[in-house]
């Protein structure tokens, strides 16, 4: 078997909020400047008869905008710093794949064919205003939503199976919440699940995550060993 490329292990318990706030903050950065800012006009996606059966359901609002939390405590709870070392990459990685697919493959959805109700909830409906006000129709294919929570509920497949089916449960919540709000066509959902695990599998395979230095002194000292990713 071919030897795998080894990157540097960053994440201690001293700098894991740190680089989580920092990884996520880019990344949101990169994601606004692709869904605002287009050099190729956005194109609408064909709508299949399921995407067309599948009403607006407003208060699924509140599922889809849970991914901030899911990111949150996904990230938080993980203490196996060599795992979360491989989640810095992969996520960033992700993050840069889609959004060049959005710079020179722009999709949007026809928002405008799924007005909000008039006698929804009034918070319901201060919500999704403020969202449709912040996130364009753009940005469709992949969906980042979808990939990046699966991503996160990767974290746990290896062990604490518990948490695992926990967290996969709650991105499959949030994955199905894309489409009542109308913010994706159904092929976004599965593309963006297919680049979840594709990218989780591409660096499994081909790179592991070096011990940081005092992980290494544990393991000659005979100690548990570190895990690599």
């Amino acid at each position: 078997m071919k030897r795998r490329i080894e990157l540097p292990g960053y994440i201690t318990p001293y700098n894991q909020i740190p680089l989580g706030l920092l990884m996520y903050g880019l990344t949101s950065i990169l994601y606004l400047a692709t869904n605002w800012y287009h050099v190729f006009p956005p194109v609408l996606l064909p709508m299949s008869s399921l995407d067309l059966a599948i009403p607006l359901v407003p208060g699924t609002i509140f599922f889809y905008l849970s991914e901030y939390f899911l990111f949150l405590f996904g990230y938080v709870l993980c203490r196996d710093f060599t795992i979360l070392g491989r989640y810095l990459y992969t996520f960033s990685f992700m993050q840069v794949i889609s959004c060049t697919i959005f710079f020179f493959w722009p999709t949007t959805f026809p928002r405008e064919n799924y007005p909000l109700p008039a006698d929804m909830h009034w918070l319901t409906g201060a919500v999704f205003n403020w969202l449709r006000s912040t996130d364009s129709p753009a940005n469709c294919c992949p969906s980042l939503h979808v990939s990046s929570v699966y991503l996160t509920a990767l974290l746990y497949a290896r062990k604490r199976k518990g948490m695992f089916a926990f967290f996969m449960f709650w991105a499959t919540l949030v994955a199905l919440s894309t489409l009542t709000t109308k913010q994706h066509y159904i092929i976004d959902v599965v593309v963006g699940i297919g680049m979840a695990l594709g990218i989780n599998r591409l660096f499994s395979v081909f790179f592991t995550i070096r011990p940081r230095a005092h992980e290494r002194r544990t393991t000659q000292n005979g100690n548990t060993s570190p895990q690599t990713s």
